[in-house]
């Protein structure tokens, strides 16, 4: 049983704070008014002195009448234009100069009390969003664990096959040295990327799931072209980090003042920027651009990533590439496109899982870490590796009927909840 959510401290306190701050004018003119009657040698309480001003703000007509255990006593105000106009300076002053400072005041310390409860309530709360959590995780595992768990072993068998490759690597080698140096690394990053993948979608985020299979698309272009160019392709992709790190440096120098950090020191730039004369000098201006690794090879000036995937023959990816985007992007498409709604659920916003949507990413995924591993056994493969490799498409290849079976199951379900759901709202 899920323990109770903690109470919510933060009730709307907006209406309440303008009631208050709309009274200052009142409060200023009843004290003015106050000062009036004490004036006389009568006095009047402070509510007594705000139901007079506002009696008088109002243009009521009729006595003005105070407790009074003494007889009745009647006491005549004189306001001259002057006195009201001094009042409206005051409450001018007070809007112009003092509520502003009210109002941040009156902000932090409603922050630091109404946190003080949250810090209070914060472990029942906890508590009762992890009991919920685990369930939700423990429903979708029964109806996606399936899939999942394909995609989980195939991770698994990649890792495997990436280690033995890497420790057959290690022997240093003049021709193949840089090209076994890249490939074992993006294959490392393809399989941290993966393990981020099923992470995601074990936790029912589809949508980040597929933000992160763009990485994955990314490291399998860039892999499968160096694979198929070669160790100088490999060379030229290693020399062009002192591009990168000439650009991540004039970004920082731009910002890193707003940022609220020194600026690097005349070394470090000189450093930087004598490594990028030198990548420059080795392999021409062209070298310079974003994927400007990959201009010799592609006999292009300045490569786009498109350019890359169509030497890699990926180009059919680019509409899941885009799709993937959505997620990255702020783009007016990823707030209409969402993986993890339903079509004709109801719900037009996802703030956070949702149990729909893993098809795409779960499958993209495993087509390309298949690519990405297989690039590793193109040379010398041993025969445990071959018969790993072999292991890994059939896994590949049955993945798509699991995840079809379940997504099946989940519109069976969705229909027979909007069918229940229609039957009690009939009248």
């Amino acid at each position: 049983m899920s323990a109770s959510p903690a109470k919510k401290p933060m009730a709307d306190l907006h209406p309440l704070v303008m009631e208050a701050l709309s009274k200052a004018p009142l409060n200023i003119f009843a004290r003015f008014l106050q000062d009036k009657v004490n004036s006389t040698g009568s006095t009047i309480s402070d509510e007594e002195a705000e139901a007079l001003a506002e009696h008088v703000i109002k243009k009521r007509s009729g006595t003005f009448r105070v407790k009074d255990d003494d007889e009745d006593r009647t006491i005549n105000l004189s306001i001259t234009a002057d006195e009201v106009q001094s009042v409206l300076d005051e409450i001018d002053s007070f809007n112009r100069d003092k509520l502003p400072q009210i109002v941040v005041k009156t902000v932090r310390s409603s922050a630091q009390i109404i946190l003080r409860s949250l810090d209070k309530d914060w472990p029942a709360q906890k508590t009762h969003d992890r009991a919920r959590m685990d369930q939700f995780r423990e429903n979708l595992e029964d109806r996606w664990g399936g899939a999942f768990d394909i995609l989980r072993m195939m991770y698994t068998i990649s890792i495997e096959i990436g280690g033995e490759v890497a420790k057959r690597w290690q022997r240093p080698t003049k021709t193949q040295g840089a090209l076994r140096h890249v490939l074992t690394h993006l294959h490392a990053r393809a399989c941290q990327v993966t393990n981020e993948i099923i992470c995601l979608m074990e936790n029912g985020l589809a949508d980040g799931a597929m933000a992160r299979w763009r990485t994955l698309h990314e490291i399998r272009v860039v892999a499968s072209l160096i694979a198929e160019h070669g160790n100088d392709l490999a060379i030229r992709y290693l020399a062009h980090e002192a591009i990168e790190a000439k650009r991540a440096m004039d970004r920082f120098m731009v910002c890193h003042a707003a940022l609220g950090y020194a600026p690097l020191s005349k070394r470090e730039i000189k450093d930087v920027e004598r490594s990028y004369a030198a990548a420059l000098q080795a392999y021409g201006d062209n070298f310079g651009s974003q994927y400007g690794w990959a201009a010799l090879h592609l006999s292009m000036k300045k490569p786009r990533f498109d350019d890359l995937e169509a030497a890699a023959g990926q180009i059919a990816m680019r509409s899941y590439y885009h799709m993937a985007s959505y997620n990255v992007h702020a783009s007016t498409k990823g707030i209409a496109f969402r993986l993890g709604l339903l079509d004709d659920s109801g719900v037009t916003a996802l703030a956070g899982a949702s149990n729909a949507g893993f098809v795409d990413p779960a499958q993209n995924t495993s087509q390309a870490l298949v690519e990405v591993t297989s690039l590793l056994l193109t040379r010398n493969g041993r025969f445990d590796e071959l018969v790993e490799m072999e292991i890994l498409i059939a896994l590949r290849d049955r993945l798509p009927k699991a995840l079809d079976r379940a997504n099946r199951e989940l519109e069976r379900a969705h229909r027979r909840q909007l069918k229940a759901e229609r039957t009690r709202s009939k009248p």
